[in-house]
């Protein structure tokens, strides 16, 4: 008969969480030179501050989850170090290129194969809408200038003149130009509503996680961003087209015109929690 043989508990090195700090800690080792990026855009763009808030409203996220993913098994999968070794490729390939945005794409990579080594698909699917959220922390207006920037201006201006012309006002259009018979203003990038685009990404995307768990309510609010912050910069545009046409360029162009751009948000971000409230009372009478 022989001694039953005593239960061995994991050690400290082996237990989830201390694989899961180690895993943290050498993926934000290696992706130091891109996070110091980040930092630095934050701090020094207007259009990009925002970013800063990103991680930590993500972190708020995953808190959110916490009982689901307390409740989901652990299955750790070795698939998951397939998206590990791709967001490490991306990393190289940004490093040789010096190509920043790119190797923030690759951590948020990196950070999704993770989750998936250590705790499986179930995991990954939870913290899906969080990882995803991250990429927001990435400086978005440049490349959106180079795709959208020309196109959203002409869509703005053509906005902009139709709304004047409909409350009567004598416009002519010429390229990116609305001028009236007393004054003429040029529809540059920061007027279409590329510039705020991405702060009220985050906003919506935000209303869009924590107050409608369906994916098909959150896909309406993010189909409809970018509507909203064009229509808002179209009014500003007319009401900075209106006020220069009555009351000179320099009240037009002064003051207001820069601090018509906060109002814009703030008016975008009101549409946006409109739309929201309009979801839930829809929500709510179907199901009453």
């Amino acid at each position: 008969m022989s001694e039953a043989s005593a239960p061995t508990t994991p050690s400290v090195a082996t237990t989830p969480l201390t694989q899961a700090l180690v895993a943290w800690f050498v993926a934000l080792a290696l992706f130091t030179p891109v996070i110091g990026w980040l930092v630095q855009i934050w701090s020094t763009s207007l259009y990009d501050a925002h970013g800063v808030l990103v991680p930590f409203i993500a972190g708020v996220m995953v808190l959110s989850r916490r009982r689901a993913l307390t409740a989901a098994a652990r299955a750790p999968e070795g698939g998951g170090l397939w998206l590990v070794a791709a967001g490490a490729g991306l990393l190289l390939v940004a490093l040789l290129m010096d190509f920043n945005l790119l190797g923030g794409v690759a951590l948020v990579v990196t950070l999704a194969g993770l989750v998936w080594t250590l705790w499986g698909r179930v995991a990954l699917r939870l913290l899906a809408f969080p990882l995803g959220f991250l990429l927001l922390m990435l400086p978005l207006n440049y490349p959106l200038e180079i795709f959208a920037g020309f196109p959203l201006r002409v869509l703005s201006v053509k906005l902009t003149a139709g709304l004047l012309r409909l409350i009567g006002m004598d416009v002519t259009v010429q390229g990116t130009l609305i001028a009236t018979p007393q004054f003429q203003v040029a529809i540059e990038s920061p007027c279409s509503g590329l510039k705020t685009l991405s702060a009220l990404l985050m906003t919506g995307l935000v209303l869009a996680y924590f107050l409608h768990p369906r994916w098909r309510e959150r896909a309406v609010i993010l189909l409809l961003i970018p509507p909203v912050a064009i229509v808002a910069n179209a009014v500003r545009n007319m009401t900075i087209t209106l006020i220069g046409h009555y009351h000179g360029r320099e009240a037009a162009m002064g003051s207001l015109h820069n601090f018509s751009g906060l109002l814009v948000f703030l008016l975008s971000v009101a549409l946006l929690i409109f739309i929201s409230e309009a979801l839930l009372w829809r929500k709510t009478s179907t199901s009453a």
